[in-house]
C-alpha cells in the first residue's frame, strides 16, 4: 500500500477483434501534473526491446517494493517476441526520471502466453527488480479481487503513458466500470498505445487498489484483465 523515444507498437487483434487501446469519442485523457507525488509516482513508463530489434514503449505500476504488474505483451509480443530488456523509469514526467530509471532482472507471465498464446486472458505479467528498496520509497497499489456487483458500476481511473503525446508524459482518465466478465472489466475511458499494462484502480479514502490491468480496446470500448481470484493469488506472490 501506498506509505503518506520509442518506436510505436505494432497494433495486436485479439481472437475477439480487440487490437490495442482506443479513444471513444471526444479525447479526455488529461496529463498529470506532478509525476513525484502519489499515485503517479508509483506508476512506471516502460522502454521494452524485443528479440527482433525494436522497441515499444509500455506502462507498469508496483504492486510491492521490487514487483510492478503490467501488459503479458509487454514481456512478450505476439510480432516482436520476447522483451530482452525492460527499462522502468517510475513516474517519468516528459522530460526527466526523478526517481531513476532501472533496469528488469526477471519476468514473469504465464507459461502458455510465454510460449506463444495468443488468449487474451493470459495477457498479464510481473516485471521483478533487484532493488526493493526502490518500491518502499514510492508506495505500491493494493490489490483486489471483487465480485461483479461490486464491480458495477465502481469509479475507476487508468494513468499510464501513451504514445501519441509528447513531451512523453503520464496521463489519466477515469469512469465507470460499464460491464464485466469472469476474466474481463469493460469501460468507455479512454486510453490509447504505450498504456498498456496501465492500472485500473479505485480510490478508498486515501487508498489506491488495482482491480485490473489495462490491455485492449475497439472503438466502442476499452478492456482490462481483471483480477480475478486467480490472477490475485498470482499477484501477491511477487509481493
Amino acid at each position: 500500500m501506498f506509505p503518506e523515444s520509442p518506436l510505436p507498437p505494432t497494433p495486436i487483434v485479439a481472437q475477439s477483434g480487440f487490437a490495442l487501446e482506443n479513444v471513444i469519442g471526444r479525447d479526455e485523457r488529461v496529463s498529470v501534473g506532478d509525476t513525484t507525488r502519489l499515485p503517479w509516482r508509483a506508476i512506471a513508463m516502460l522502454t521494452i526491446t524485443y528479440e527482433n530489434g525494436q522497441r515499444a514503449l509500455g506502462t507498469a505500476w508496483f504492486l510491492g517494493p521490487s514487483a510492478l504488474g503490467t501488459a503479458g505483451h509487454n514481456v512478450r509480443h505476439p510480432q516482436k517476441g520476447k522483451a530482452t530488456e525492460i527499462l522502468v523509469s517510475p513516474g517519468y514526467d516528459g522530460v526527466t526520471a526523478p526517481f531513476g530509471t532501472f533496469a528488469v532482472t526477471r519476468t514473469y507471465c504465464d507459461p502458455a502466453w510465454l510460449a506463444g498464446s495468443d488468449d487474451a486472458a493470459l495477457d498479464f505479467g510481473v516485471l521483478l527488480m533487484d532493488d526493493a528498496t526502490i518500491g518502499a520509497r514510492l508506495g505500491w497499489f493494493g490489490l483486489a479481487s471483487y465480485t461483479d456487483a461490486q464491480l458495477v458500476p465502481l469509479l475507476v481511473n487508468v494513468s499510464g503513458y501513451p504514445i501519441d503525446r509528447s513531451p512523453r508524459t503520464q496521463y489519466f482518465n477515469g469512469g465507470r466500470v460499464e460491464q464485466v466478465n469472469p476474466q474481463f472489466l469493460l469501460y468507455e475511458f479512454d486510453t490509447e498505445g504505450g498504456m498498456s499494462g496501465s492500472p485500473i484502480f479505485a480510490l478508498f479514502g486515501d487508498k489506491r487498489v488495482a482491480v485490473g490491468i489495462h490491455t485492449y480496446g475497439s472503438d466502442r470500448v476499452n478492456r482490462a484483465r481483471r483480477i480475478d481470484d486467480g490472477l490475485f493469488d498470482t499477484l501477491i506472490r511477487f509481493i
